[in-house]
């Protein structure tokens, strides 16, 4: 049986002018990517998704919505986080991410392609499962 895994979509909660940035982390061995990782078999995919934000970026946020239609054979999680979006890095505390940042666009050496992430930036959420409050 495949494991099952996440991928938290996290976005400002208030977004800066028209365009939306998101948080992404840079993995020492496969670059840039979104946080995410294995769903344990107690977990639902947005209780993953939150954990895998807060251990890769240290950041909390709320999950509005599930999809498991955009990337194959995982769940991509909304999750808006309160804070406002600095043009400035932090470290992780997971050993395996040498930082941590918002993106307006995808940076240089990334594990994820420009189609992936404009497919994510411009998906419908409200087609999703959406989660109660």
């Amino acid at each position: 049986m495949d494991e099952k895994f996440v991928v938290a979509w996290a976005v400002s909660k208030e977004p800066m002018g028209d365009d939306n940035c998101w948080i992404m982390v840079r993995h020492r061995d496969r670059g840039w990517e979104l946080p995410g990782g294995s769903i344990s078999s107690e977990e639902a995919e947005d209780e993953a998704a939150l954990r895998e934000l807060f251990e890769e970026a240290g950041v909390l946020g709320t999950a509005k919505a599930v999809e498991d239609g955009i990337i194959d054979g995982g769940y991509v999680v909304l999750i808006e986080v309160d804070e406002e979006p600095v043009p400035v890095s932090w470290e992780s505390n997971d050993p395996s991410i040498d930082e941590v940042g918002w993106c307006f666009e995808l940076p240089d050496g990334n594990a994820w392609g420009q189609e992936e992430i404009e497919k994510l930036k411009s998906h419908d959420w409200s087609t999703a499962r959406i989660l109660g409050s």
